[in-house]
């Protein structure tokens, strides 16, 4: 997991990847490093199953239209999911700007585009979509 915070520690971005130590995060600056155990705490919480609702301050850096959508996706309940056209039809966009958008998101899980059902989509997707149903975590 790769994890970026603003001076204020506020999160930019989460790239969930496999583990391959080089592509780990150093050590974050001494001001930022509460921020990433609090994330680091609510991330554990979700993956167990008894967090629904993550309160990490974020920042995602994105066109005006992507960070539409990406509020948009934020308000899909937990354990819920939806289809692309479903968020083209409230926003008023085509739908594959919708894709575009969710393919683009920088904070992984904090910004749940798992629950928006894309094309291709990878197994992790599916994964978080089985944990938030109830199904537990099972690593993709």
């Amino acid at each position: 997991m790769r994890a970026a915070f603003d001076g204020r520690g506020r999160l930019r971005e989460l790239a969930v990847e496999g583990l391959d130590p080089r592509k780990t995060s150093p050590l974050p600056p001494k001001e930022q490093r509460e921020a990433k155990r609090f994330l680091d705490r609510q991330l554990e919480a979700y993956l167990a199953g008894t967090l629904r609702t993550f309160t990490i301050p974020v920042d995602p850096q994105g066109s005006a239209l992507e960070l539409r959508v990406w509020d948009t996706v934020r308000t899909i309940p937990y354990g819920q999911s939806r289809q692309p056209s479903d968020l083209a039809a409230w926003l008023s966009l085509e739908e594959d700007l919708i894709i575009m958008a969710c393919a683009a998101n920088p904070i992984a899980l904090l910004v749940p585009t798992h629950r928006v059902l894309l094309p291709g989509e990878g197994p992790l997707a599916r994964a978080l979509r089985d944990l938030e149903t109830g199904m537990g975590w099972r690593r993709p």
